[in-house]
């Protein structure tokens, strides 16, 4: 698994699936680059448009493709918003 922030450029109309302009993502030896994502059926993007500058968990699939697994919107949610989302310690 890995994080990274970067700009929603488009998501599909049934709303499984979200085109991403990110930054490197580290955790899985990604560069930067556009590429769309799957996302796992618990994230909701009907929140989200393009040109929403965001934050995202991503993991690895055993069939070897990315899907979202955390999101949030650092524009009206803060740039640590993914932190809240993934800090379940407590709760």
């Amino acid at each position: 698994t890995g994080h990274t922030t970067g700009v929603i450029v488009s998501i599909s109309e049934d709303g499984q699936q979200a085109t991403i302009d990110h930054q490197e993502i580290a955790g899985v030896g990604m560069g930067a680059m556009t590429m769309g994502f799957g996302i796992l059926s618990s994230v909701d993007l009907s929140e989200y448009k393009s040109g929403d500058n965001v934050s995202f968990m991503v993991k690895k699939g055993r069939d070897g493709s990315y899907r979202i697994t955390a999101i949030c919107n650092t524009d009206t949610d803060g740039a640590d918003c993914l932190k809240a989302k993934m800090d379940h310690s407590g709760h």
